[in-house]
């Protein structure tokens, strides 16, 4: 692999990176602030939420933490698969509300969290896509 091939690789590894760190912030957000979570950012009515409710938010912190780990360990120590997994990320989570989505389930919290997940799922894409853009231009 040349200079200019592994230079492709470097937007999408340290986005990576930052997506890794950013899944690490909302897996102490959605643990260790779990409450404070459920209740300003999800705006969860904690009197009348279920409790297994919060609990599965908390679950949802823990997969957290593992995925930001994971992308943390790609992006430094397999770099070259950088792009794919920033691809695989939206396409996991569209597999999942697919999933969601065929059992009738629609969700009528706020949910403000979405809209981070929308600026996160299009920085993951449009690193993914200039990523193909310039190992376009290499292989010309």
């Amino acid at each position: 692999m040349n200079n200019q091939q592994k230079d492709i690789y470097t937007l999408p590894s340290r986005v990576l990176l930052g997506v890794g760190i950013c899944d690490l912030l909302r897996g102490i957000a959605h643990t260790f602030l779990l409450n404070y979570s459920a209740s300003h950012v999800a705006k969860f009515d904690l009197a009348t939420v279920p409790m297994d409710q919060i609990f599965m938010l908390g679950v949802f912190g823990m997969s957290n933490f593992v995925t930001g780990f994971i992308n943390i360990l790609v992006a430094i120590k397999a770099r070259e698969i950088s792009p794919q997994v920033l691809l695989l990320i939206p396409l996991a989570y569209l597999i999942g509300l697919v999933g969601v989505r065929l059992n009738g389930i629609h969700a009528d919290a706020t949910f403000n969290g979405r809209y981070m997940m929308f600026v996160y799922f299009a920085i993951c894409g449009l690193t993914y896509l200039i990523f193909l853009i310039q190992k376009r231009k290499i292989k010309v």
